[in-house]
């Protein structure tokens, strides 16, 4: 029996959740189709693009006169918009902030390299701490940090300059398993931890692609919760031919699947069939009446959906074949 089978009949109603489960419920009708993203990515002509965005989520930020250099940005706000609509009728922020984290994190990655440039849209931290961070006040650095550095002093403010990226990784995946722990949800921590575990395995096999030393991750990116020991043995195998075993599981069998695809395309093939796999298991989450999973499943649906919407529309202004953005569309609830 599967994992999620089990945590789909432990799934138990919330009536405080109904009236914004009520509302999602009007709001997943209006979730594309298949059908609608396979048209999408064979038009040619940019008003056929725009007539066909109309019955989108879009449709409303889609303005005359908006240059298509700015479609990602627009995807983006709808998105971020109609979440944070959400959490404000939500009894709990937790499911939305899973997924308005993500930009959090990105913005404080450039506070840590001394970038000056913050956009993505606040989902947990506000502007004013990513700006004290950027200025070298560390202490207001989420809890998820603090497992990995020291925040005082400036030893330790030099230490996360110099792996940045490995540090924020590290601490964005805990903030993940810690924010999925505060929900009364076992369908929504199982697809929380395959996330992560996915998430985990890419980080881990970019580096190693880019020539870096895995030991790095061991000291900065740990501690991960339960997947600390996997993470560990990883690093120590050093060779992803090797780590389906160790993983185990359905993502292992993913991480099979993506090794028999060649040498370059691995690692992206992996990330594509690690999202779907993760989409497949939150969309069980419609099944809910009342709860914090209808929350979850609606916004993974919608975010796969902004995603293809961004890869669709830029790739065929960018005159990218329609047979390769195809190969890469994520799975969709409409």
């Amino acid at each position: 029996m599967r994992l999620m089978d089990t945590a789909i009949r432990r799934i138990k109603n919330h009536p405080g959740w109904g009236f914004v489960c009520g509302r999602i419920s009007a709001l997943e009708g209006k979730l594309l189709s298949r059908d609608f993203f396979q048209s999408l990515v064979a038009m040619t002509h940019y008003d056929d693009i725009l007539q066909h965005l109309q019955d989108s989520f879009l449709r409303e930020y889609l303005v005359p006169g908006a240059p298509w250099e700015d479609f990602t940005a627009l995807a983006d706000r709808c998105f971020y918009d109609l979440a944070v609509s959400l959490r404000r009728e939500s009894p709990s922020p937790a499911p939305v902030n899973l997924f308005l984290c993500q930009g959090d994190y990105l913005n404080l990655k450039n506070a840590l390299s001394g970038l000056k440039d913050f956009p993505f849209l606040p989902g947990e931290v506000s502007l004013e701490s990513i700006q004290a961070i950027a200025g070298g006040n560390l202490a207001d650095l989420p809890l998820a940090f603090h497992e990995t550095v020291s925040t005082t002093g400036t030893e330790a403010s030099e230490i996360v300059r110099t792996v940045t990226d490995i540090v924020v990784d590290g601490a964005y995946l805990r903030h993940l398993l810690f924010v999925a722990g505060q929900i009364d949800s076992p369908l929504v921590r199982a697809c929380i931890r395959d996330r992560v575990l996915t998430r985990t395995i890419s980080v881990l096999w970019r580096a190693l692609r880019q020539g870096r030393f895995l030991k790095l991750y061991r000291q900065y990116f740990l501690p991960l919760g339960e997947y600390s020991p996997t993470v560990d043995e990883m690093i120590d195998i050093g060779n992803p031919d090797d780590w389906a075993a160790v993983v185990g599981g359905e993502v292992g069998d993913i991480l099979g699947e993506a090794l028999q695809w060649p040498y370059t395309e691995q690692v992206s093939r992996f990330e594509l069939l690690g999202v779907n796999h993760c989409i497949r298991l939150a969309a069980d989450g419609r099944l809910q009446t009342a709860g914090p999973e209808r929350v979850f499943a609606f916004l993974t649906g919608l975010h796969s959906e902004m995603q293809n919407l961004k890869l669709a529309v830029s790739g065929r202004l960018n005159r990218i074949e329609p047979t390769l953005l195809k190969e890469r569309l994520r799975e969709v609830y409409g």
